[in-house]
């Protein structure tokens, strides 16, 4: 709105100006989530604060940490690849990628790379087996000149180290110096992906995160917000109904699932789900209590009540993601389990969107796809 000049108006309607100018500014501000909520004296500076220092620069560092012993058991397999470094490579990788599960509803901010949120770009699956494949034996082959993200990142890592269809022996006897110098390209990038995003939020991005109170488009929490609700709808929109063929048209491929060359699947979800857990109820993977979404919600006028019938819906889903399947999701792909937990991830869906939005002011600024 531009600003009134009172140079240029005369005494006589200086008053009558003025009346124009306040009445135009309170209406061009009606679409400010700011000014459509009630008044609340809930303190989101310090919610902003306890979640940075005690759930996401500790999930980063973890993350971080597990890179890098990840980067160390690849590093002493290609020296000496055998069965038992194989394993202890493995091990390093599960290890980081349930890591990854506490940290990928954090992609804003340090995290958000050049190629997009980190997520989707190291955390990118189904990877693209032809593709990867050309690039291990192309020796003009740069990983930072190209923009595939189904090259690149975890899941890269599991299909070498992992196979598809192949015996331990046979992946081992695989790794040519070629196939070596892939895996260990794959997993520097992690690293310096990680070592970076864990030394900005720590030494910048904090104070920038945690000394903004407003909600206004993005402010703080309006990308933390985000940031966990994607995520959540990540695990019914992509780690059940895609690969299940639950959504109108699509039919079941079990090759869609996260996870597919080491079957850890319903593991990784059952993270998942803790983490989007962690981040609504305010507390830290070792249990501590922090503060909450749903701390935030109660605050509001008629919260409680919707912060109950959210803890039912959260039971609901707690009992569907035990009832997985234990072996591989991907040759269970269509069991029913699995159709009641996308379900019970819907049936929530409003508590974690539609409830929240109305009762903070919060706004979604991403395409779900989902309707709601």
């Amino acid at each position: 709105m531009a600003k009134n000049n009172i140079t240029y108006l005369t005494k006589h309607y200086y008053f009558a100006a003025l009346f124009i100018v306040l009445v135009t500014f309170t209406s061009c501000d009606d679409d400010d989530p700011e000014n459509n909520i009630p008044s609340s004296d809930f303190d989101r500076v310090t919610m902003l604060q306890r979640a940075a220092e005690s759930l996401i620069i500790p999930n980063f560092e973890e993350l971080q940490a597990s890179v890098n012993t990840l980067s160390s058991a690849a590093t002493d397999f290609s020296a000496n690849p055998n069965e038992v470094e194989l394993d202890n490579l493995r091990d390093a990788w599960t290890e980081s990628v349930i890591d990854h599960q506490h940290c990928s509803a954090f992609g804003f901010g340090p995290a958000d790379l050049l190629l997009g949120e980190y997520a989707t770009v190291l955390g990118a699956y189904p990877i693209d087996e032809e593709q990867v494949e050309a690039n291990i034996i192309n020796p003009d082959f740069i990983l930072a000149n190209t923009f595939d993200k189904d090259v690149r990142g975890f899941y890269t890592v599991e299909y070498l180290i992992f196979g598809s269809g192949l015996t331990d022996s046979e992946i081992i006897s695989g790794f040519d110096q070629e196939r070596v110098d892939y895996l260990l390209l794959i997993i520097a990038e992690l690293k310096e992906s990680f070592d970076g995003i864990v030394n900005e939020w720590k030494t910048e991005y904090i104070e920038q995160f945690t000394t903004n109170n407003s909600i206004s488009k993005g402010s703080p929490m309006q990308i933390f917000y985000n940031g966990f609700v994607k995520d959540y709808e990540n695990i019914k929109n992509f780690k059940l109904e895609l690969p299940a063929g639950l959504s109108a048209g699509e039919s079941p491929d079990p090759s869609l699932v996260e996870a597919f060359y080491s079957g850890i699947s319903a593991q990784l979800i059952a993270e998942n789900w803790e983490s989007s857990k962690n981040i609504y109820f305010g507390r830290t993977r070792n249990g501590e209590e922090i503060i909450g979404f749903d701390e935030y919600v109660a605050s509001a006028e008629g919260g409680p009540t919707v912060v109950t019938e959210t803890q039912t819906a959260i039971a609901v889903i707690d009992d569907d993601v035990s009832s997985l399947p234990s072996d591989p999701l991907s040759a269970n792909i269509t069991d029913q389990a699995v159709a009641d937990l996308a379900n019970s991830l819907q049936d929530n869906t409003a508590n974690f969107k539609a409830n929240i939005l109305s009762l903070l002011g919060l706004e979604v600024s991403f395409n779900s796809g989902d309707g709601d």
